[in-house]
Formats: structure tokens, sequence, C-alpha cells
């Protein structure tokens, strides 16, 4: 019986020394790091009567127009970019007509240096993902 009562008294007093220890201090709530990325997605198949070199710059064209969208609202969008004889480009909603154009790219020069002799149209993606960044490492 003794040894019983011996146990249970170590056990108290290591339970009551355990609470006593200094605890780690709380980690400090570091803020969730998010970042978006935006991906487009540039079909030239309309452009493909111009033959290859100039659907490629067609391409190239339309890449650099929406390369400055580092996001926009409504995650998704579609539309096609029309490129002109004379260097204009025209922009017409996507088939749900539910969206516009996003302002990244109606904010650039709206001109191509493709040399047309008809016009050439592109339809064109964008997607906007939201990811999480890992956290900063402690110092």
């Amino acid at each position: 019986m003794r040894s019983r009562a011996g146990a249970a008294s170590f056990g108290m007093i290591f339970a009551g020394l355990a609470a006593c220890a200094p605890s780690a201090p709380p980690l400090a709530a570091q803020p969730i790091r998010t970042a978006q990325t935006v991906s487009a997605i540039v079909l030239v198949n309309h452009c493909a009567s111009l033959g290859a070199a100039d659907a490629k710059l067609a391409e190239k064209e339309m890449n650099q127009l929406v390369e400055g969208c580092s996001g926009f609202t409504g995650g998704s969008v579609r539309f096609t970019a029309t490129l002109l004889p004379g260097g204009a480009i025209q922009f017409e909603p996507g088939a749900d007509r539910a969206t516009s154009i996003p302002i990244c790219v109606l904010s650039r020069p709206l001109k191509h240096g493709v040399h047309l002799k008809k016009s050439c149209s592109l339809d064109v993606q964008l997607e906007v993902t939201a990811m999480v960044l890992p956290a900063a490492p402690s110092p």
C-alpha cells in the first residue's frame, strides 16, 4: 500500500513542478501572406491564314498586351481581340457577354506591329489565381 501512496505523491509533485516550469512565449500571430498570379491563354486559330510567322507575331503582340495584368476582379475573363490592318486592336467580350475587358488590358497602348492585309482575331482567356505564401522564417 505504501508504494502506491508514494507513487501517487511522486506523480502529484511531478505534475506540480511541470505546471510551474516556464512556458515558451506564445508565438506572435503572423499575417497570412497571399499573392495573385494571372495566366493568359491566347488562341491564334483565326490568324492561321496569315502564315506561321505572322501568326506567331500576332500571338506575341497579344501576350505583350496582357502581360501587364497583375490582377482583376472576377477570377476569369474571355474576350476576342481583333488585330486590324493599320495597327488598331478591337475588343469584343466573350460568348457569355457577362464579363468586360479588364482595365489592365485597356490601359496599354492599343496598337500592334503586325503588317496585315486583313483582320485577324485572337481568342484570349485570362485567369487570376490566388495562393497563400509560406510563412516567413522566424529570426
